[in-house]
C-alpha cells in the first residue's frame, strides 16, 4: 500500500509550491515517509514499491522539488549535486565506451532523483574539500587507482562510492563486477583446447580494474595446475594504439603465445590489429579472449569472445547507493557484486601447429 499522502505541508513550515527553498526533507515530511524513501523512490529503486514511488513523485511535483540544486545548496549546506570523479582526461574519457555506459547509468538515476552532475577529471583537490565546499552532497569515483590517498581520505567523512571497490580501503561503499567465475570459463575453455603458452595483455599496473582481471587469469591458471609465465604479461594505458605494441611484442617471440587474453575490449581491438599486421587468422592462428565488453553490439571487437559487464547498470546501482548514503543510510556491509556472463563467440580455437 503507498504511504498516506499528506495534501499540506506540516504547519510549522509553510512551502511555495515552486520555491527553491524545498528540501529532500520537505517532500518526506508531505508525503509522510522517511528521507531514506523519498530519495529511494526518486531513484527508482526496486526495493520501493511501484505504487509509494508514484505517490512520492507526486508530491515531489506538487511541491517543485529540485528546480534549482545550487541555489539550494547554498541556502541549506549543500546542493543536490553528486560529483563523478575520473582520473583520466575529459579526451579518454568520453572515448571509452566503458566510461560512457557507467555516466549513462549514473545521469540515468540521479535525473529521476532531481540531482544534478558534476564531472571532474583529473581531480587534483582533496575529494573530501569538494564535499566541504558545498558544491556536492557526495562523490563517485570511477576506475579509482591503487593506493590513491584522496580515496582513502572519503572513508566515514564523505558519501562516497567507488566503481570499482579497493580491498585495501575498507569502509567505503563499491560496486564490482563478479568476473571468477566467467574467467574460469574462459581460461578452462583455452586449455581444454590445448592451449598452455596463454598471454595476457592488461592495463596500467595501479590499475584496480587491471588488477581484478590479472589475478582472476593468474587464479585461474593456477587452479588448473598451469603456472603463469610473467613473460607473457604485459601491461598497457588502455588504450588499442599501445596495446597493439604490446601484443606485437608478445607474438614476435621467439615462443609465442599461442592465445592472448585482454583485460578489455579495446586492448582486444588492438590485439586483433596486431595479429592481422602481422598476417595471423583468429581463432585459426591465434585465439582471443576479452575480460571485459559491453552487452549488445560490440564496435569495437566484434567475433570475439568476452566476459560481458554491464557497466550501465553498475553506474545505476552506484548511484542508487550513494543516494542512500546521502538520505542517512548505512553504508553497505561488503561490495556490491553485479554478475558477468562469458561468450565464447567464436575467436577460440586449439593451437596451430608452428
Amino acid at each position: 500500500m503507498p504511504p498516506s499522502i499528506n495534501r499540506r505541508a506540516a504547519p510549522s513550515r509553510r512551502l511555495r509550491v515552486g520555491s527553491a527553498a524545498v528540501t529532500l526533507r520537505d517532500v518526506a515530511r508531505a508525503a509522510n515517509v522517511a528521507q531514506s524513501t523519498v530519495s529511494r523512490a526518486l531513484a527508482a529503486d526496486p526495493r520501493i514499491s511501484v505504487a509509494t514511488r508514484r505517490a512520492v513523485q507526486q508530491v515531489a511535483r506538487r511541491l517543485g522539488y529540485a528546480p534549482n540544486a545550487f541555489a539550494r545548496g547554498l541556502a541549506g549546506g549543500g546542493a543536490d549535486v553528486v560529483a563523478v570523479v575520473i582520473p583520466r582526461t575529459a579526451e579518454y574519457t568520453f572515448a571509452s565506451g566503458f566510461h560512457l555506459a557507467l555516466l549513462k547509468g549514473i545521469s540515468r538515476v540521479l535525473q529521476d532523483a532531481g540531482y544534478l552532475l558534476l564531472l571532474s577529471f583529473l581531480e587534483k583537490r582533496d575529494y573530501v574539500a569538494l564535499h566541504r565546499s558545498g558544491l556536492c552532497r557526495g562523490v563517485i569515483v570511477l576506475m579509482s587507482r591503487i593506493g590513491d590517498r584522496q580515496v582513502a581520505a572519503l572513508r566515514r567523512r564523505v558519501p562516497a562510492v567507488l566503481i570499482p571497490g579497493d580491498p585495501a580501503v575498507p569502509g567505503i561503499a563499491s560496486v564490482n563486477f563478479d568476473v571468477a567465475v566467467p574467467v574460469a570459463l574462459a581460461m578452462r575453455r583455452l586449455l581444454e583446447i590445448g592451449h598452455r603458452r596463454i598471454g595476457f595483455i592488461g592495463g596500467a599496473p595501479d590499475s584496480l580494474f587491471h588488477r581484478d582481471r590479472l589475478s582472476a587469469f593468474e587464479r585461474a591458471l593456477g587452479d588448473a595446475g598451469v603456472a603463469a609465465d610473467p613473460a607473457l604479461v604485459a601491461e598497457t594505458n588502455f588504450t588499442p594504439a599501445e596495446a597493439a605494441e604490446r601484443a606485437l611484442a608478445l607474438l614476435t617471440l621467439a615462443e609465442p603465445p599461442t592465445a592472448l587474453v585482454c583485460s578489455g575490449d579495446l586492448i582486444a581491438q588492438g590485439a586483433l590489429a596486431a595479429a592481422q599486421k602481422l598476417g595471423l587468422r583468429v581463432p585459426e592462428d591465434l585465439s582471443l579472449v576479452s575480460l571485459s565488453a559491453l552487452p549488445g553490439q560490440r564496435v569495437t571487437a566484434p567475433g570475439i569472445a568476452a566476459v560481458i559487464s554491464d557497466f550501465e547498470e553498475a553506474g545505476a546501482t552506484a548511484s542508487r547507493l550513494l543516494l542512500d548514503l546521502i538520505a542517512g543510510g548505512p553504508p553497505p556491509a561488503a561490495p556490491t557484486l553485479l554478475p558477468t556472463t562469458f561468450d565464447p563467440a567464436g575467436s577460440l580455437a586449439p593451437p596451430a601447429r608452428r
